[in-house]
């Protein structure tokens, strides 16, 4: 007899978004703490707008799909 597997659980495209949003809004917060405290903030800029584009492109799949 063949063994069963678990179906493979697919994560929904708003869970990815909401993830990515609260993300987001974690390395606000970073940024905003290493500036406060002087340190120099380019490497979590650029990190901090491609997740922005992660979460501009998951959003355009919600909207395409809606």
């Amino acid at each position: 007899m063949a063994k069963r597997t678990q179906p493979v659980a697919l994560k929904p495209v708003d869970d990815e978004a909401t993830v990515l949003l609260k993300r987001l809004e974690d390395g606000y917060e970073k940024i905003e703490q290493a500036q406060a405290n002087g340190r120099d903030t380019a490497f979590l800029e650029e990190f901090w707008i491609n997740l922005l584009h992660e979460y501009e492109a998951v959003c355009d799949e919600l909207q395409k799909a809606a």
